[in-house]
């Protein structure tokens, strides 16, 4: 072993003392951008510790609590600000402190003769406040309450005079309210439409017209109109036109209904309120009038300073023509202020300079005399500059430097809220803990600055293979954690899901990485554990998952593992069968066997078409095994229309002979299967090739599968019978069972359920169900076919009680193609037998 040279080591000290000092100056630019950012915010802000002693105020503090800081740094608040101590003040930081949640409220604080604005935000430190002056905002809200009253006479909405225009025959009528509010006698106008277009304004009847058309081509319901209209004194008046447009059933306008009221007054009235409303200007905050429709009628100095656009640039202009990008967040604040009356929450609007804004907004709708809404008062203050130092804060708290991503202390509060959640929704979660193998060696050989690209580029990757739902974070180091939520309420389906996305993440994360001018392979072993209904805290999913993980190294990493044992071996084994499915039906090992149904008198009716999976290395695969898995995967689509084709080749083949020509087939039909949109036409179209007749066709619907969309299953059962197919009801009362629905749907056939035929002669309420079920058939006009039957007593019973048709074990096990066909012949000869 050689000993450093003394060069050697300098050069190696220097370099650490290097590094050290570049971190401690990045450090260093750190506090000062967050310094700089608090000391240039226009809020007032401070800092209290947990001992409720100010650690640090703003500039803007100092001046709105007129203390110099470095007197109260240090300093107990309650001392300092003995006034506060029985207000709301006192009250909400305690709240925001003991219960560590913002809050947010107004308060005047008596000794400084201000209104403040306070939010508060508990922290590891103490409590951050952010308050600002908001006295002139609520000496504009009184000044506006005052004002309330005068503005609820402007643009009255009563509709005074009624017009009924019958467009077939180009006649309007009035009623006596055209000479109520413009000197007509109604006989004097009822004429064509040109009684009306007449008596418009010049300069303004093209227009009118001109939107009246618009509505009526576009197939809008109703149109609104503010025009001048003609007295017959000569004089016009300012009136508001409402109407509604009456369409036939092809949505052609046949006649328009509306009435008009005079608004002249509010007119005028409304020019002097303008005038009072000056007043406002003096206001810091934006303060605007707007009618129902959104159009501007007063902007103050405030709303142009925060918008930059010009009352005069705005008048009569859309809010949304100028002001929004994304018109969603300002029409849900329409609807809530049209149902409530007033609406308080955030918006971001565009400055005139193209600048996005964030303004906290206060809509109240101003009424008229008749409690009709006649405009929208707002007031709104920018935010712009308190969101972004927020934004800035909260980021450095919860996020990543290096990856951007969520960093372990949000992960952890986003993981509380999943545990929370599963135990109001049912649903279950699941937790992968990444951890990138041999990262280590690649840091030691290579250097951090290698390593931290790796980091970043495998954080892009991670970001791609995830839901939108789902969370994403960097614990530290080479450890990353996915939190999936909504994975359903079956473990084991959920577990699947959480299986689909480890493995896109193991084939995004084995591709090779360009690092610099290195190309490097690097592959991740990842743990998972699924949590539901608050069954484990936090930190016992996080050694679960962490465990898991680990055990995914000790098997040789690029691995994925769960922590319950058992979870694994479920979830290869479903997917070892999915692979079979997919491969029987690419190698045609699939089946479809007949049990038969027989009449009292011992005749065959017809059979029930039954899959079945002749497995390769397994042999018959039961079927409630494997349908729900292909109801899972989709495969039950192709499995669905193999049966339907083989059934149907099967009645062409029976069709050929007069003993079996009129046989019945019924074929099972998948909720899935049905609700497909083509499901109609694959139907015809496979009756079409075959050739088979569609009179000896039943198809077999179960009752789920009625719950869904019942208009279009009515629709496609009509359709299909209009063919001559008929349609049975399978398992009759273990589902929906709703007579509201048996009523109307075209059925053939109720099948009852072996469940109520097992115990029928043991269990009276099994026999009442029966007896119900047959009596219901009968004033239905349906057949009834019970399924289960396996002894001659049960059979007895049956028939005494007015069921004629079974299928069962007592007649046939479900049976291959050649065997069926045997049982035919073999009841024919009994039948020849008897007769003998």
């Amino acid at each position: 072993m050689t000993t450093m040279e003394p060069s050697s080591r300098f050069r190696a000290l220097s370099r650490t003392l290097q590094k050290k000092k570049l971190a401690q100056e990045e450090a260093r630019r750190l506090a000062e951008r967050l310094m700089s950012t608090l000391e240039s915010i226009t809020d007032a802000f401070f800092i209290l510790n947990h001992e409720w002693r100010f650690t640090y105020l703003n500039q803007q503090a100092e001046r709105l609590l007129q203390r110099d800081r470095n007197d109260l740094v240090g300093k107990f608040i309650w001392e300092e600000f003995p006034e506060a101590i029985n207000g709301i003040f006192y009250r909400e930081y305690h709240r925001a402190m003991s219960e560590k949640c913002t809050v947010g409220f107004e308060e005047y604080f008596d000794p400084l003769e201000t209104w403040f604005e306070v939010n508060a935000y508990p922290s590891e430190e103490g409590l951050a406040v952010y308050f600002r002056d908001i006295t002139e905002r609520k000496a504009a809200q009184r000044i506006m309450h005052e004002s309330e009253e005068r503005f609820r006479n402007i643009a009255r909405a009563t509709a005074d005079a009624v017009w009924d225009w019958d467009m077939k025959t180009d006649v309007m009528w009035w009623n006596d309210g055209i000479h109520t509010l413009f000197g007509y006698s109604p006989k004097e106008i009822e004429s064509d439409i040109s009684s009306w277009t007449s008596r418009i304004h010049p300069d303004e009847k093209d227009q009118i017209l001109a939107e009246v058309h618009h509505a009526i081509d576009s197939g809008a319901g109703s149109w609104t109109g503010e025009y001048r209209f003609r007295r017959k004194d000569g004089s016009y008046a300012y009136v508001w036109d409402r109407s509604f447009i009456i369409r036939d059933e092809y949505g052609k306008a046949v006649r328009m209904l509306g009435g008009k009221n005079d608004i002249t007054e509010s007119k005028l009235q409304q020019a002097r309120l303008t005038q009072q409303a000056e007043l406002l200007d003096k206001a810091h905050d934006a303060i605007i009038i707007r009618d129902m429709d959104n159009h501007v009628s007063f902007w103050n100095k405030g709303a142009e300073r925060l918008y930059g656009w010009t009352a005069e640039e705005v008048a009569g202009r859309h809010l949304e023509e100028f002001l929004y990008e994304d018109t969603k967040g300002f029409r849900t604040a329409m609807e809530e202020l049209q149902k409530n009356g007033e609406w308080r929450g955030e918006l971001e609007p565009i400055h005139k300079n193209g600048k996005r804004l964030i303004i906290e907004a206060h809509w109240t709708l101003i009424q008229d005399d008749a409690g009709y809404p006649e405009s929208i008062l707002a007031i709104n203050t920018d935010i712009t500059q308190r969101k972004a130092a927020e934004h800035e804060i909260q980021y450095l708290a919860f996020y990543d430097q290096l990856t951007q991503l969520p960093n372990r202390q949000l992960m952890l509060d986003r993981l509380q809220r999943a545990i929370n959640a599963t135990s109001r929704n049912g649903q279950h979660g699941a937790l992968l803990f990444i951890d990138l193998d041999n990262f280590k060696i690649l840091n030691d050989t290579l250097g951090h600055d290698i390593g931290d690209l790796l980091l970043q580029q495998v954080a892009q990757r991670l970001t791609t293979c995830i839901r939108e739902s789902d969370s994403l974070s960097r614990l530290g180091g080479d450890e990353f954690v996915v939190m999936l939520e909504n994975l359903g309420g079956d473990s084991l389906e959920a577990a699947s899901q959480a299986e689909t996305i480890g493995e896109k993440i193991l084939a995004a994360l084995n591709e090779s990485y360009s690092l610099s001018d290195y190309e490097h392979q690097c592959t991740p072993s990842i743990g998972i554990t699924l949590f539901s209904n608050q069954e484990h805290n936090m930190d016992e999913l996080q050694k679960r998952a962490d465990l898991a993980m680990y055990q995914a190294k000790g098997e040789g990493r690029n691995t994925i593992r769960f922590f319950d044992p058992d979870m694994q071996a479920a979830i290869t084994n479903r997917i070892t069968l999915e692979a079979d499915l997919r491969s029987g039906l690419k190698q045609n090992d699939f089946l479809v066997y007949y049990q038969p149904q027989i009449v009292k008198d011992g005749k065959l009716l017809g059979a029930e078409a039954l899959l079945r999976w002749q497995h390769p290395s397994r042999g018959l695969v039961s079927p409630t095994e494997f349908i729900p898995l292909a109801e899972d995967t989709g495969l039950i689509l192709p499995l669905s229309e193999f049966v339907l084709m083989t059934a149907c080749n099967q009645l062409v083949a029976w069709a050929q002979h007069p003993e079996t020509a009129e046989l019945n087939l019924s074929v099972n039909i998948s909720a899935r299967q049905f609700h497909h949109r083509d499901f109609v036409d694959q139907v015809l179209g496979t009756l079409a090739k075959s050739g088979a007749n569609p009179e000896n066709l039943t198809l077999e619907l179960t009752e789920s599968l009625l719950v869904e969309d019942m208009e279009s299953v009515i629709s496609k059962m009509t359709t299909l019978k209009s063919r001559g197919i008929s349609f049975s009801l399978d398992d009759f009362g273990t589902g929906y069972s709703s007579l509201s629905y048996l009523k109307r749907l075209p059925l053939d056939i109720l099948k009852i359920d072996q469940s109520f035929i097992r115990d029928l002669l043991t269990d009276p309420s099994d026999e009442a169900i029966v007896r119900t079920v047959i009596s219901l058939g009968q004033s239905l006009e349906l057949a009834v076919i019970a399924e289960g039957v396996e002894t001659g007593e049960t059979r007895e019973a049956l028939i005494n009680i007015g069921c004629h048709v079974y299928q069962g074990y007592l007649f046939s096990h479900p049976l291959p193609i050649e065997e069926f066909n045997k049982f035919i012949r073999k009841m024919q000869t009994e039948t020849i037998t008897n007769k003998v």
